[in-house]
């Protein structure tokens, strides 16, 4: 397929904040799903994945990404996943499809699974633009279709240019390291663990590895409010659904500071960290169910974009712990 062919397939699923935030949104569009289509038939790749999981699926290009013809005569770019690398919990992630984000679409996509049945997959998942009345929408079309993710973003010059809430705890952002953050998460997300059972099917904390790029750039610190340390925040850059700007690697804060509406504060303080242009965001996943970190993406600026989506068609066993819309 050409550059024109993919743009035309990309553009119905791409989030609509993308023309009102960045005027070369398509050419970033096309960009960011580019590493993705290298992958394509890429054996080396796929034997490295194949090592690393270790199932007995021994052909290297079982396991690289794919484009699948659909029945129409459209294709589908995809790839086996697996839900928080547990081999447990297999699914196709598309990525990229020449049909539309609607209910014959998602019908169309279902074929995708059988492709890749070596894997025994449990659904498929889709990047739907908008929120989750989107979702709503489609439910009820012989496939389930479960939230998981919220894709949350807005201008870091918006985050960054919000006023302090009058009355506000004064946040200061300490640069720190790894090895200094890294057992910090893991211990806020234990406290958290107590009395958020769901708490592992929302997020994980990052690790010193998944620190790493924030630490080379410069956007790792301690939050520090009123003079006491509250948790951990990082960044880094990273472009993604067709967004250029930074990802939010990491949020999180201690009992002593939770539910004093300091995530907004956490945010609005990093953004102006951040070297940024007008055009950049600043990104980042959510659980739906995680109503908390919701509330505070929004009060911090950003919105809604895009919902990762688990669909289950007729038949298939569907990914464990998520909750179909009806």
């Amino acid at each position: 397929m050409d550059d024109d062919d993919l743009l035309t397939a990309l553009v119905p699923w791409a989030p609509e904040h993308l023309a009102r935030w960045n005027e070369h949104w398509r050419s970033d569009l096309l960009r960011t799903v580019g590493p993705d289509l290298a992958l394509v038939g890429d054996t080396s790749w796929g034997a490295a994945v194949r090592d690393a999981v270790g199932l007995a699926v021994p052909d290297p290009l079982d396991w690289a990404n794919r484009v699948v013809v659909l029945p129409s005569g459209g294709w589908a770019l995809t790839g086996i996943r697996f839900r928080g690398r547990d081999v447990s919990k297999p699914f196709v992630d598309v990525i990229a499809t020449s049909v539309r984000p609607d209910a014959a679409g998602l019908a169309e996509l279902g074929s995708v699974l059988e492709d890749f049945r070596a894997f025994s997959p449990l659904c498929f998942r889709v990047r739907l633009p908008g929120d989750l009345l989107r979702v709503r929408a489609l439910a009820g079309h012989g496939s389930s279709v479960a939230p998981d993710q919220l894709v949350v973003a807005g201008p870091v010059s918006v985050i960054a240019g919000r006023e302090q809430t009058p009355g506000a705890s004064a946040v200061e952002l300490v640069p720190t390291t790894p090895e200094a953050a890294a057992p910090r998460v893991a211990a806020i997300y234990e406290t958290v663990r107590r009395v958020t059972p769901d708490l592992d099917e929302w997020a994980a904390p990052a690790d010193e590895d998944g620190l790493g790029d924030a630490d080379e750039q410069g956007f790792l610190f301690e939050v520090v409010v009123d003079g006491r340390d509250a948790g951990v925040v990082a960044a880094a850059r990273d472009d993604a659904y067709g967004f250029t700007g930074f990802v939010v690697e990491e949020i999180a804060l201690d009992d002593d500071h939770r539910g004093q509406a300091l995530g907004p504060a956490v945010l609005r303080a990093l953004a102006r960290r951040l070297p940024a242009t007008e055009a950049d965001v600043l990104w980042g996943h959510v659980h739906a169910d995680n109503t908390p970190s919701l509330r505070s993406a929004l009060a911090s600026g950003r919105a809604v974009c895009a919902t990762l989506a688990w669909v289950t068609p007729d038949g298939w066993p569907g990914m464990p712990g998520s909750r179909p819309v009806r």
